[in-house]
């Protein structure tokens, strides 16, 4: 344990960074040599070395013919494990703007960081990136085995062409400056911080006390490291992307909220801009720009999303870097990258309506834990209106665990290959059939709510001065509850035992409820902290749903209940809208989905509702709401005793509803 502890911490960016001396005498020996002083790159050798880094990088004599000269005081780069400066609206050094160097005899040193920090990372390195060889790829792996054998094992391992990271696991190294668009980034650069100055900072410590303790996708030390810098060192489109959502809640800061806030259109522009350009040259910082883009209230794009996921997949990120040879720090951020791209493409599938672009077989992630997250509740920020670390950190890890239930629910009810086995399923077996489909995916539910520890509820984790993002998660389980029993309503027909379709429609009206409750009660607290992108759709589901139980209503009182109740919600919803974006965005929705919807009149069947409408409809995703008001009249088989149906082997009695909401749906 003290082994690994210790080793844990010797490759942690703050150890690396606290080794580093802040300052060094300026012998011949210890001094930048000229390359680096003209790069204004820190002049670093190896043990045993002559040269330095950056010379040895580039096969070039280290040299002192020029005489340094003089210069002012210079204040020292704090720790990454100290507050850097919070003084907002301080301005910042900027870079001369000078056209760019492509060729490799003065390509600067990665990140102008010292080397130990980031030239062993795959998906971190400023001037080179990395391409995971597939074992399918022309590239044999007995032939890279030689080149391995070849190579000069005691050079730095990023010069290498082909980088060896563990057994059969192989990256393919390049040059940013061999791809296309790769001499924009400067001018990107500042065009970002032009549009935010002199507020960049204010912006980044917002960030970091909103948003990232509840989406933790960044390494919060090695960015404040490098920003407290220089904002040149980072991808334009992940610079970007940080100011854009911290902009949310730029009342939230006394200093900000007095000046006027930057032209967001603008700089949402030039992000979208910079991250096509750099797509060409695989990252993480790139992954992390996309995720952050596609959070925006309003930026939800399943393009984006495959996107972001080819940049992943292209870096790995589908792989266990458990035993990788890269720092342990990396190997964290890997597995929280991976986690966050996996539930994007999932949780958009769903709601978009489109197949999975994630092959589970090919993404072979172990669960993310509390050792991949850097921060812990000793890194939280006290001043008013911040996330704390600690449930930000259970509520990521919980989502996980939620999504993998979705994704059950998602290809067992909704993929295309599944449509005729459940259509088969209940005309053999009539709606007792699919309940015992379902089943499994309802006690894994029970068992998720269960198991939420007491950060995560919604009441008891409230606390003063700070906002809580527990409302998207509780908001993901209630959607995933529904598209369980919004398959169950689709199959009710005439022919369902008038018992067995009562106690369906009454579970299916307390889910409705529940939901509807769930959104009445949020407070402040909960609407003003960070939504992930699927909150928007996942309101409009929950009136979607609501509009699929009216439709099938079997008579006036049931059917003016559910116009009064969704007629409430919305009501309820625009009140809330004000300052939240992601409600003003699920009305839009909601708006768009159902403008064509007269609930004031008698819905009408379809004329084409039996068989072939489930087999047209066997994948339905978000909006889909006029197919869900289609009526099912499935055949179901002639049960022997109407007053009972079997769930697993277990027969229960329809006299006792209850029992039958707990043991089926979690109630």
């Amino acid at each position: 344990m003290s082994n690994t502890s210790s080793e844990s911490n010797a490759s942690s960016p703050d150890a690396i960074l606290q080794s580093q001396p802040l300052r060094q005498t300026a012998t011949r020996v210890d001094r930048p040599c000229d390359t680096c002083r003209k790069r204004k790159s820190k002049c670093a050798k190896e043990p045993g070395q002559e040269r330095c880094v950056l010379c040895a990088f580039h096969n070039r004599d280290c040299t002192y013919l020029n005489i340094p000269q003089p210069r002012g005081k210079r204040r020292t780069v704090e720790s990454s494990t100290d507050k850097f400066d919070s003084e907002i609206g301080k301005s910042r050094k900027k870079p001369k703007a000078s056209k760019p160097d492509t060729s490799p005899a003065t390509e600067p040193y990665p990140d102008q960081a010292p080397p130990s920090l980031l030239d062993r990372t795959l998906g971190l390195h400023r001037t080179t990136h990395f391409r995971y060889i597939g074992s399918s790829s022309p590239h044999e792996e007995k032939l890279l085995d030689i080149i391995h054998q070849s190579q000069d094992h005691g050079a730095r391992e990023e010069c290498f062409k082909f980088r060896l990271v563990a057994d059969s696991t192989t990256f393919l190294s390049k040059s940013d400056h061999q791809t296309p668009l790769s001499a924009d980034i400067d001018h990107d650069l500042e065009a970002v911080e032009q549009l935010v100055q002199p507020h960049g900072l204010g912006l980044v410590e917002l960030y970091f006390r909103t948003v990232h303790p509840s989406y933790p996708i960044l390494h919060k030390a090695v960015f404040l490291e490098k920003y407290a810098r220089s904002y040149s060192e980072f991808s334009p489109a992940l610079l970007a992307a940080v100011y854009l959502l911290a902009m949310d809640w730029w009342e939230f800061d006394r200093h900000l909220s007095s000046h006027q806030k930057p032209d967001a259109d603008s700089l949402s522009r030039l992000a979208m801009k910079a991250l096509m350009d750099v797509i060409h040259r695989p990252k993480l910082s790139s992954v992390q720009a996309g995720l952050l883009l596609l959070q925006r209230a309003g930026g939800d794009s399943w393009v984006l999303t495959s996107q972001v996921l080819a940049i992943g997949e292209e870096l790995g990120l589908n792989l266990d870097c458990t035993d990788w040879n890269i720092p342990d720090w990396e190997k964290g951020l890997r597995r929280r990258l991976a986690w966050a791209v996996l539930m994007q493409d999932k949780w958009s599938s769903l709601i978009h309506g489109r197949p999975s672009h994630i092959v589970n077989s090919y993404w072979q992630i172990p669960p993310v834990t509390l050792i991949d997250f850097p921060e812990s509740a000793a890194d939280d920020d006290d001043k008013e209106g911040s996330t704390e670390v600690e449930q930000g950190r259970l509520l990521f890890i919980h989502l996980t665990r939620l999504t993998h239930i979705m994704r059950l629910a998602l290809e067992t009810l909704y993929s295309p290959a599944q449509a005729p086995v459940v259509q088969n399923l209940v005309a053999t077996k009539g709606v007792q059939g699919l309940l015992e489909l379902v089943k499994p995916l309802a006690v894994q539910l029970k068992d998720w709510a269960h198991s939420l520890p007491p950060e995560l509820h919604m009441s008891s984790s409230l606390k003063t001065g700070k906002l809580c993002s527990n409302g998207y998660l509780h908001l993901s389980y209630f959607v995933t509850e529904i598209i369980i029993h919004r398959h169950i309503i689709r199959a009710l027909s005439e022919s369902t035992a008038p018992s067995i379709l009562q106690l369906c429609r009454d579970a299916g009206r307390a889910r409705l409820e529940r939901a509807i409750a769930f959104v009445d009660a949020l407070r402040p607290e909960h609407l003003q902290a960070f939504w992930w992108f699927a909150a928007p759709k996942s309101l409009a589901y929950i009136r979607t749903y609501g509009g699929l139980l009216w439709a099938t209503s079997r008579d006036e009182d049931e059917r003016e209940f559910y116009r009064k109740r969704l007629g409430e919600f919305r009501w309820g919803l625009k009140v809330r809208s004000k300052g939240v974006g992601f409600v003003g965005v699920a009305l839009k929705e909601m708006e768009e989905s159902l403008r064509e919807i007269d609930m004031t009149s008698r819905p009408v069947p379809s004329l084409g509702c039996r068989d072939e409408v489930f087999e047209a409809h066997g994948y339905i995703g978000f909006p889909g709401l006029d197919q869900g008001f289609h009526y099912f009249h499935q055949q179901s088989a002639e049960m022997d005793d109407p007053s009972t149906f079997s769930l697993g082997g277990e027969f229960v009695t329809l006299d006792d509803a209850h029992t039958f909401e707990r043991g089926l749906y979690g109630a």
